[in-house]
């Protein structure tokens, strides 16, 4: 029997519409799974800046019409003959958009949401492998100290993880509520970006931020010979700084490295050949979850139904502070 499913489509800025798609769930095939969805979660880096019209700014995204959200926490209703690995009732994560139900690949690339965490607290695990990556490709080591510039949900993430990696967390924030959610999920030192003194000799920046100040601060902090992962967009929306963001009295004096961070090989492969690829890294995350070495739950600030999600993007457009995590739930709907 033909049904319809929701999902998210934006038209353009600010132009959000919910619309019903058909979706046979009685026709899959073989390799296929269907999945309805219970939770998504909102990134207010990427859906935000589609929902502002600026779509285009990242390399190869599509154009307008076009999905939204990427953190999908559902649960498994059908499954193809040929698929393994999955079964009815399993709940898995995936980087699907926000959509109330979906058919897709057995061999689509998922983690199983351990039974104790959340569909909530999944839903967030993409924007907190944001933070794994960027430590990895700064090749942090245990033990390091990590400063994190930003604390949105995926600064907020990044704290928790870079505490479960074993890193010495500082974290930035530019709002008192912020700074007390970072303390919450485990950072180890506090700071309010032009009220206190910022660190320095750090060894590894997380930049998620996009003002040129952030940027600056996080230049400034760093020690001789350290790294900054970037998971903002420095000067995003702003004018050109008023100074050289590759300054050599920072680049050569202190022999800096800055690393576009976020990517993870998305090959499915043998631990023997990439040992943390985009799946096995969400894997560490939900596994992060289940033994209470991450708990996000804090975090999620909105729990707001599917079809007024467009309340999320208006106060994340306007910058809204109460606003952190917003999450969508689709169950029910």
């Amino acid at each position: 029997m033909i049904e319809a499913m929701l999902q998210a489509i934006l038209y353009g800025a600010g132009d959000l519409r919910l619309e019903q798609l058909p979706l046979d769930p009685d026709s899959i095939a073989a390799d296929e799974v269907y999945v309805e969805t219970e939770v998504s979660a909102l990134s207010t880096g990427t859906d935000l800046g589609n929902y502002l019209g600026r779509s285009t700014e990242i390399p190869s995204a599509p154009d307008y019409p076009r999905w939204v959200g990427y953190s999908n926490a559902g649960v498994v209703r059908r499954v193809g003959s040929a698929v393994h690995g999955l079964s009815e009732g399993m709940r898995i994560f995936t980087p699907k958009p926000h959509q109330s139900a979906f058919v897709m690949k057995g061999a689509d690339p998922y983690s199983r949401i351990p039974e104790n965490v959340s569909s909530e607290q999944a839903s967030l695990t993409y924007l907190t492998t944001l933070g794994v990556n960027a430590l990895r490709h700064a090749r942090y080591e245990p033990g390091e100290s990590v400063a994190v510039v930003g604390l949105g949900v995926i600064g907020l993430a990044t704290c928790a993880i870079a505490r479960a990696m074993g890193a010495q967390v500082h974290a930035v924030a530019n709002a008192r509520n912020r700074a007390e959610l970072a303390a919450r999920v485990g950072a180890h030192h506090i700071y309010i970006a032009g009220e206190n003194a910022l660190p320095k000799e750090i060894d590894v920046v997380v930049l998620t931020a996009n003002p040129w100040r952030a940027y600056r601060d996080s230049i400034d902090m760093c020690r001789y010979g350290a790294r900054i992962s970037i998971l903002g967009f420095p000067g995003r929306a702003e004018a050109p700084p008023s100074f050289n963001p590759f300054d050599p009295q920072w680049f050569y004096g202190k022999q800096l490295t800055l690393i576009g961070a976020g990517f993870a090989p998305r090959v499915d492969c043998k631990p023997s050949e990439i040992r943390f690829n985009l799946r096995r890294n969400w894997d560490f995350v939900l596994e992060s979850m289940g033994t209470g070495a991450v708990n996000l739950e804090p975090v999620i600030s909105h729990r707001i139904p599917a079809p007024r999600m467009v309340e999320a993007y208006e106060m994340a457009k306007a910058h809204s502070k109460e606003l952190v995590a917003a999450v969508f739930d689709w169950r029910g709907v």
